[in-house]
């Protein structure tokens, strides 16, 4: 019996509990994806990216379990706004409080063993394909990687069945200790308190300070050290809370006291956020250390990676110097978009540990190389390289050259001589070729597989780096840096999702009460285009403010990667991270607009 009223309930409000029901499946999906990495061990030690992401990946999936409590918290009062009426009409009738707890409680886990299980499956299809995606476009091998881990789907479930059971015995403890009436009328009271402007003004000064002092122990990192981060940390998340608590009251204070609260619904649209203030400041203060902590995220893996080809190109003018290369690695050179290429002839005298070269091909064909002009800002340039440079074992062409041979050789010292003493010299001829590329990122695959040939032609693992180059670099860095992209696109996608799902469903949460009060203005005439306006007004503003808090946050601790030397163009990866991560937000602000509107605003209009 309980369970046939449990599925006409869903039944009769299956529009709202499939905003609730998606909303847990992605959730799901996003802490399945990473436990997939966090508690894969074979992945973890045979991957750069892995080995690299491992403790960064815990700490997140630790976090992000803090962040699903508190996404299944709202949730959940979510569901339980959505019943509290029927419950309160069942215990008006008659129904026992044992009898309803035992109604919530099954409610509460039929919902949350369906989505956690469809969850797990989307979650599956998400790590397949993000981790794909990634790994093509940062050119980062995944090495024993797979989507589907049983470990990761037995914490996944474990979690979430418990964090549902809880979620269920409280609900049921709040229906026993409460009468029918108080049910009935609990969405009617505000916890409203006219604040006092001197703790308001006391509290916006306070967390001022608080903000000003976090982003100048970031700004002078090199100073503090550790300490800084410390300092922001404490800072910075105290003075996020003030700012809110005092400010977001301020300004509806002003706006409230304004000519402009006269217009349309303005001065009920700062009434329904003072009819919630408690409540919003804390989640609005969480929303925004999150917003930038999933900007920041983003901003910073991809400002990681985007210094790759700076210093692998800071390092060497040529991608690859091929030794004797074979017809399949011609082949491979000839696909790729070559801005330039040079032949040399060389012979060695392992008993002299020498390398020959002919003076007049390093003339008529001179050698680049490429050094750093300012390497805190890897600034570099690519110079033309001398007879005399290459005679020379201090200058950095010398160096160059030695580095683009065999590895064998690279412990020689090199020699140039005529054409004459060359030839009379009694050792096997080799070639080398020298090959300058115009975009390391897009000739990445073929240039590996050119470095996987070499391997095999010397006998020697991918470690040693036989190819020798800026490709080389490229490689040993995107094993560091690559995998500050992957898991910083990871965490980015997966905080936002997060911190806008529960701000969503916080003010979802207060629809069913809110729902009263636009009936009432559709009944004293006001147009259905005139409430759409205030909950445009009103979303927006809970949406909005964090945003720009958090957006504040990552532009001062990207102070932090500047100052320090860590990170190079930050702001102009800040710039396109910034947009790109507020489209997706406003996605999350139509969704929820939409989906407040068809809750709250009367479909028919009553007649004048």
């Amino acid at each position: 019996m309980l369970f046939k009223i449990s599925i006409a309930g869903v039944k009769s409000r299956w529009k709202d509990y499939v905003v609730l029901f998606s909303g847990m499946i992605i959730t799901t999906a996003i802490f399945y994806m990473f436990e997939a990495i966090s508690t894969n061990n074979k992945f973890t030690t045979s991957s750069p990216a892995g080995q690299n992401a491992k403790f960064v990946f815990i700490f997140g999936s630790i976090l992000l379990a803090i962040i699903t409590l508190v996404y299944v918290f709202y949730a959940n009062n979510f569901l339980m706004s959505m019943r509290k009426h029927d419950y309160g009409l069942f215990m008006m009738l008659g129904a026992k409080s044992r009898v309803i707890s035992k109604l919530i409680i099954l409610e509460t886990l039929v919902i949350g063993i369906m989505s956690t299980l469809i969850g797990i499956v989307v979650g599956i299809g998400f790590t397949q394909g993000l981790s794909s995606l990634l790994s093509h476009e940062i050119h980062v091998p995944l090495t024993n990687f797979s989507a589907f881990y049983l470990p990761a789907v037995w914490v996944t479930i474990i979690l979430f069945f418990v964090l549902f059971v809880i979620a269920g015995l409280m609900n049921a403890r709040t229906f026993m200790k409460t009468s029918a009436l108080k049910l009935l009328r609990s969405n009617q009271q505000s916890d409203w308190q006219d604040p006092k402007k001197r703790t308001l003004i006391g509290q916006a000064i306070l967390g001022l300070g608080l903000l000003a002092g976090g982003y100048y122990a970031m700004y002078d990192i090199n100073q503090l050290k550790l300490l800084a981060i410390g300092i922001g940390l404490v800072t910075i998340v105290l003075g996020t809370y003030f700012v809110f608590n005092s400010f977001f009251v301020m300004i509806l204070e002003m706006v409230q006291s304004s000519k402009s609260s006269m217009a349309g619904l303005n001065n009920f649209t700062i009434a329904q956020l003072k009819f919630r203030i408690r409540d919003y400041t804390k989640i609005l203060s969480v929303v925004s250390l999150l917003f930038a902590l999933a900007l920041g995220a983003i901003t910073v893996g991809i400002g990681f990676q985007r210094m790759v080809p700076m210093i692998a190109n800071g390092n060497s003018a040529y991608a690859v110097g091929l030794t004797n290369p074979t017809r399949q690695m011609k082949s491979l050179v000839g696909d790729l978009d070559v801005s330039s290429q040079v032949t040399y002839q060389q012979k060695i005298d392992p008993a002299a540990k020498t390398v020959y070269y002919r003076a007049s091909q390093l003339q008529q064909r001179p050698m680049k190389y490429a050094y750093f002009t300012n390497r805190s800002q890897l600034k570099s340039k690519v110079g033309t390289a001398s007879l005399s440079q290459l005679k020379n074992p201090s200058s950095e062409a010398y160096d160059s050259l030695v580095n683009l041979q065999a590895p064998a050789s690279r412990t020689f010292k090199i020699k140039l001589v005529s054409d004459t003493s060359f030839d009379q010299l009694h050792a096997k001829q080799n070639t080398l070729l020298l090959v300058r590329v115009k975009d390391m990122d897009a000739a990445s695959n073929t240039l590996t597989k050119l470095t996987k040939l070499q391997s095999r032609q010397y006998g020697q693992s991918m470690t040693e780096m036989p190819g020798g180059g800026a490709f080389s670099t490229y490689q040993l860095l995107k094993g560091v840096f690559g995998s500050f992209e992957f898991m910083g696109i990871f965490l980015g996608i997966a905080f936002l999702a997060m911190l806008a799902s529960c701000l969503m469903f916080k003010i979802l949460s207060g629809a069913a009460s809110d729902k009263v009060r636009f009936e009432m203005l559709n009944k004293i005439g006001a147009r259905k285009s005139v409430l759409t306006h205030s909950i445009l007004l009103q979303i927006l503003g809970l949406f909005l403010l964090p945003a720009v808090l958090g957006i504040v946050d990552v532009a001062f601790g990207l102070q932090m990667f500047v100052k320090s030397h860590l990170l190079q163009g930050a702001y102009q990866t800040f710039g396109w991270s910034a947009v790109g991560f507020s489209l997706l937000y406003l996605i999350y602000y139509g969704i929820t607009v939409l989906v407040y509107s068809k809750i709250v605003v009367p479909k028919t209009k009553v007649e004048k």
